[in-house]
Formats: C-alpha cells, sequence, structure tokens
C-alpha cells in the first residue's frame, strides 16, 4: 500500500516537473536570450516586425494612438500553478519558483514598423538574491 502511494507521488511529481517550462509567447527564444543575443537579432532604426517576428515570434503586443507599438516577450520558466495544490508536490514547486529567474524583452516600433529601442531584462530568482545580500 505505501509503495503505492509512494509511486504515485512520484509519478504526480515528475508529471508536474515535465509541465514546467516558459510562460511566454513566442517560439521560446526569450528563454536563453542574452545581450549579445539580442544585439544580432535587433537593431534600432533598422529591425522591422517582420524581421523580429520570424526571428522570435509572436508577443504580446500594446498598440497606441500616435502609432507606435510595444512588443514584449515573457518568460518565467516555472510550474503551473494547481501544482502548489498538491499535498508534497506542492512544496517541491515553491522550492522551483524560488530558484528560478525570468526574463523579458520589450521592444518599441514606430509607426513605420522599425525598431526605435529595445530593453531586455534578466530578473534573478529570489534564492539568488537572497545569496547576494
Amino acid at each position: 500500500m505505501l509503495m503505492r502511494i509512494g509511486i504515485r507521488m512520484a509519478l504526480i511529481g515528475w508529471v508536474a516537473l515535465n509541465m514546467a517550462g516558459c510562460a511566454s509567447l513566442g517560439n521560446g527564444a526569450i528563454k536563453t536570450l542574452s545581450e549579445d543575443g539580442a544585439r544580432q537579432v535587433l537593431s534600432a532604426g533598422k529591425t522591422t516586425k517582420a524581421e523580429l517576428l520570424l526571428a522570435m515570434g509572436e508577443a504580446s503586443v500594446q498598440t497606441f494612438r500616435n502609432g507606435y507599438e510595444v512588443w514584449v516577450y515573457n518568460c518565467k520558466p516555472g510550474l503551473p500553478g494547481f501544482v502548489g495544490f498538491l499535498p508534497v508536490v506542492g512544496a517541491l514547486a515553491s522550492v522551483i519558483d524560488a530558484s528560478t529567474g525570468g526574463r523579458e524583452l520589450a521592444v518599441l516600433f514606430d509607426r513605420d514598423g522599425v525598431v526605435k529601442k529595445y530593453q531586455l531584462r534578466v530578473a534573478e530568482s529570489q534564492v539568488e538574491r537572497l545569496l547576494a545580500r
């Protein structure tokens, strides 16, 4: 009986860990994007929407009345929210969430659909912030 419970819990944990991923739009390129990588893909005054779409995939888009647009790519590796409510696995999910950082790439396009500027932010995990103190 105890062995069956242990096997079930291990199976639930395995499924939960395999569901972990990048909660992002696009093709997942943001997950490992560095400043150098961003400079290779993006160039202010040159890169177009079509070129960025081809390189990075779909983004969350905010359009402004003046014709400008901001495309945002987010990545926060983690587990689905429901996993936190599962016995034993929930505690593991909290540890995984605390040990992972996130990334965000925001790109501002002008009225002509050309990159005006961009910013890549890489957030440290909670664990990294605590260790830095």
